[in-house]
């Protein structure tokens, strides 16, 4: 699967790409708001793996606005708020499932695959 992961955390993206890329996938990284939008505005990703609080514009408006431009595909948000009512906000904006950090990679890993019979 082609994987754009957007994410301001180094460590998380390091941790999260490797873990992806190990299981076969192609990981592209964007890391704020503004550039991850656009990548996937230009590119096709089977998933989008987006962190909620990113700087440049919040991983909800990203999402709003790819759903917003047609984007069809699979995204998944990355938060460290479990809250309800945050978790509520994400599904509303479009997100196809909502995971919260800390996760492992292999926690991860089986998030990803539940989605690669969908890409």
């Amino acid at each position: 699967m082609r994987v754009l992961l957007i994410d301001d955390n180094a460590m998380n993206v390091e941790l999260f790409a490797d873990s992806l890329e190990s299981d076969g996938h192609e990981v592209v990284v964007e890391r704020d708001g503004p550039s991850g939008r656009g990548r996937a505005l230009r590119e096709r990703f089977d998933l989008v793996i987006l962190d909620v609080q990113l700087p440049g514009l919040d991983g909800i408006a990203v999402c709003r606005e790819l759903r917003a431009a047609g984007v069809t595909g699979s995204i998944v948000a990355l938060s460290s708020s479990a809250m309800a009512e945050q978790v509520e906000r994400g599904m509303a904006a479009g997100f196809d499932a909502y995971l919260t950090k800390p996760i492992s990679p292999a926690a991860l890993r089986a998030a990803v695959r539940r989605f690669a019979s969908v890409a």
